[in-house]
């Protein structure tokens, strides 16, 4: 039971992450500008996701019982923060890849994403519920070893998947080809402007 518990956390963590959109969008504006070193920012954003996804739903869960459909009365208005904020993402990133300066914009915007992508990943983990439901199965489990290890595999596989796609996505936009490394950027960042405005409009 033990087992099975930790990898179906596993595999709901990873089909979270990598079903979402809205993690793939407000993570790529980040890895394309950092080339191999992109992993880190998987780490970085994931951890930080992961880590205000367990808080908003802790809290979530221990106030259901005081106000009943508090998770579907939340939802929409969390969804549509995270919109904002890959709207915000999105076009910070085309406005920097798009001035004359580009070159040491992009530069500074990599120092900065290095120190802000928890911050974001957080930002983002906390106010999106839909992870919420994600969980939501161990509280089924019997005891508190079989839910904790569902919990801990869902972080996991939510972790590793968000660092195996920065990771792809930095080996898209070598250092040693600009050109290249530009244009990914600004795909990466309109993606995001993108899946924020629907996030907005259509909350999920």
């Amino acid at each position: 039971m033990l087992w099975t518990a930790l990898w179906l956390g596993l595999a709901a963590g990873a089909v979270h992450a990598g079903t979402g959109p809205d993690h793939l969008a407000g993570v790529a504006p980040f890895a394309a500008r950092r080339g191999a070193g992109a992993w880190r920012v998987g780490v970085a954003w994931g951890t930080g996701h992961v880590a205000g996804a367990a808080t908003a739903a802790a809290v979530a869960l221990l106030l259901r019982a005081q106000v009943p459909g508090i998770e579907a009365s939340l939802s929409a208005w969390s969804e549509r923060i995270v919109g904002v904020l890959l709207c915000t993402i999105g076009a910070l990133g085309l406005r920097r890849i798009l001035r004359p300066t580009a070159v040491v914009a992009h530069d500074m915007a990599v120092r900065a994403s290095g120190r802000s992508t928890f911050a974001l990943g957080l930002v983002h983990g906390a106010a999106g519920l839909s992870h919420l439901f994600g969980v939501l199965p161990a509280l089924a489990l019997p005891g508190t070893a079989a839910p904790a290890l569902y919990l801990i595999g869902y972080g996991a596989g939510s972790l590793a998947l968000l660092t195996a796609f920065a990771a792809g996505v930095g080996r898209l936009s070598p250092p040693s080809r600009p050109h290249v490394r530009r244009r990914v950027v600004a795909g990466a960042c309109a993606l995001s402007l993108v899946v924020g405005v629907v996030w907005i409009v259509h909350p999920v």
